[in-house]
């Protein structure tokens, strides 16, 4: 690891990473971006999130028209003018597998297509979702009415035992096809098999004419993995599995300012 090296691209995860709890960034976390920023440097947010759910947060940190990664880097489109840098949707060959796998399973469905959410039905998972994103679920009923035969992303929510048994099943099942990830212990994703944080943080760095190597990448869980692995410097939080942190650079201390840390020490 070269601590020296001049940071000039920021990528970091929001749930788990830069965001607490009832949506709260802490205010240190907040400081330390305002002066990168200050600094020129580049801050992305790289998130499972739909888009519009990440736009909120790239406003409250004053990010402008900042490219933003969403649906785990299956999307990257500029916050305000919506300009599109990559759109890696599951094919739908792929997607008609999945939900067919999802029907056998009795799993819940979230289906994304254009930036909507449709789910079977509004139940206690699709209000969760909404509580913690913002994102509003559209019931469809029967999922052979879902719309789109290319979403950017299925998601199966569960309880987290059950979303490991989906993990192990579903990488097993769909290896080579579809990539399955996990992003919080309760959410088992699918997306493009050529999608992922990683894949889009090389797509940013190209479209903002910063190489690999000068930029820094932050997540928690096994979805960011990519993201951690293909940033110059890559930090896992403290709380991240044991695969995470193995293949980080460095590992912040406990606490929620872990992005606040990493930004004072590689780039401050």
């Amino acid at each position: 690891m070269q601590s020296k090296r001049k940071i000039r691209l920021v990528a970091m995860d929001l749930d788990g990473t830069l965001v607490t709890g009832n949506h709260h960034i802490p205010p240190a976390c907040a400081e330390a971006i305002a002066a990168a920023q200050a600094r020129g440097v580049h801050i992305i947010l790289a998130t499972g999130r739909m888009h519009h759910s990440a736009v909120e947060f790239a406003e409250r940190l004053n990010l402008g028209d900042a490219p933003v990664i969403s649906y785990n880097g299956a999307l990257v489109r500029r916050a305000r003018s919506r300009e599109t840098i990559l759109h890696d949707p599951v094919p739908a060959e792929a997607t008609r597998d999945v939900l067919a796998y999802c029907i056998e399973q009795r799993a819940n469905i979230h289906y994304y297509v254009d930036d909507v959410m449709y789910v079977l039905k509004v139940d206690h998972w699709a209000r969760d979702y909404l509580e913690r994103t913002g994102s509003l679920p559209v019931p469809v009923g029967d999922v052979r009415r879902l719309p789109g035969k290319a979403p950017t992303k299925i998601l199966i929510i569960d309880h987290p035992d059950r979303a490991e048994r989906y993990l192990a099943e579903a990488r097993q099942r769909f290896d080579g096809r579809v990539y399955v990830t996990r992003s919080l212990p309760e959410y088992i994703e699918f997306l493009s098999v050529s999608a992922s944080k990683g894949r889009a943080l090389q797509a940013v760095a190209e479209h903002l004419d910063v190489p690999l190597e000068e930029t820094l990448g932050l997540g928690d869980m096994i979805n960011d993995q990519p993201l951690i692995e293909a940033a110059g410097i890559g930090v896992a939080m403290h709380h991240a599995p044991e695969p995470v942190r193995r293949v980080a650079d460095f590992v912040t201390g406990p606490g929620d300012e872990g992005v606040a840390q990493a930004i004072r020490k590689f780039v401050l």
